[in-house]
């Protein structure tokens, strides 16, 4: 019998009344698995922190040779990263998705309950190797590409790249594979590392104020592909002569960097002063993934690579 082990940020005995019972020993919604259903933590979405999420990364490599499928129920507020932290930290291994927790409605039934999608794809062979997949709407996404799009219930999430499949009753379907996966060997997560996004006519001042707060590290949401207000520039080079890296994404929260326009503030003026630039990441990933980053690179040089 396949052995799955559920894992909650919260609101476990929700989740074994999801699953049909308050125990793990007589559980109704899939009587052909052995299932565990242990409670990480017991905090909302909006609660959790890097650092929990880091320590529950921690308890998937110590525990998970032992089950043949893992799932994480977490709130939906912070999914997004959730999923992502844990995809860039974790090695290839067995199939692991992530899910919202259930919720109950003002009857007591419940309104919403991807879990048992989440658990089909967990217990699918195929599912290994692929990283943190992300089951909601009966629909497999991208940890990596996740990108939150609406503010609750159906629809809430979707992909910049598409879906990589879906579960269509007890089959699993997927059409696609993640390309381009990272894995950071992380020994710790550096904080802190702010993230400041830029506004039309915007001033420096919280951009200064890291700065005199000495962070490890600063994450800017540029306007475009690349771009800033040109008072922000002396500041940003401030920032990187005291050592503080600056990573640069677009407020798109998707899409590449760079451009041929040649007015100041553009592409290639942070270039020149030394930014670090992230593809195809929002700016709560690229603030996730630098924490991991500076726990790893023993150079400027080694930094940038590892968002090259």
């Amino acid at each position: 019998m396949p052995k799955l082990l559920i894992l909650s940020t919260g609101g476990a005995l929700v989740i074994r009344r999801a699953l049909g019972s308050r125990d793990e020993q007589s559980l109704t919604l899939r009587p052909d698995l052995a299932v565990t259903v242990e409670e990480f933590a017991n905090l909302p979405g909006s609660h959790l922190t890097p650092q929990q999420v880091f320590a529950l990364a921690q308890r998937i490599l110590a525990v998970r040779e032992g089950y043949d499928g893992i799932v994480v129920a977490s709130g939906s507020d912070t999914l997004e990263e959730t999923a992502y932290l844990l995809d860039l930290l974790l090695p290839d291994g067995p199939p692991l998705t992530i899910t919202s927790l259930p919720r109950l409605n003002a009857s007591g039934a419940f309104a919403s309950n991807g879990l048992s999608a989440a658990i089909s794809v967990a217990t699918t062979p195929s599912a290994a190797n692929l990283g943190a997949l992300v089951v909601v709407d009966d629909t497999i996404y991208p940890a990596q590409s996740l990108q939150t799009q609406f503010s609750q219930g159906v629809g809430m999430f979707t992909a910049a790249g598409g879906a990589l499949g879906r579960v269509e009753g007890d089959h699993v379907c997927f059409r696609y594979r993640p390309l381009n996966r990272q894995h950071i060997a992380a020994p710790r997560l550096v904080e802190p590392v702010d993230l400041i996004r830029v506004g039309q006519g915007a001033d420096d001042r919280q951009l200064r104020h890291s700065i005199a707060d000495n962070v490890a590290g600063i994450v800017i949401e540029t306007l475009g592909s690349g771009r800033v207000p040109p008072w922000w520039l002396p500041t940003i080079g401030e920032a990187i002569r005291q050592r503080i890296p600056v990573v640069a994404v677009s407020r798109a929260g998707v899409g590449g960097l760079g451009d041929e326009f040649g007015f100041v503030g553009a592409y290639h003026d942070l270039r020149k002063l030394g930014v670090i630039f992230a593809h195809d990441l929002s700016g709560i990933k690229a603030r996730l993934k630098l924490m991991a980053a500076l726990a790893v690179a023993r150079s400027p040089a080694e930094l940038r690579t590892l968002f090259r």
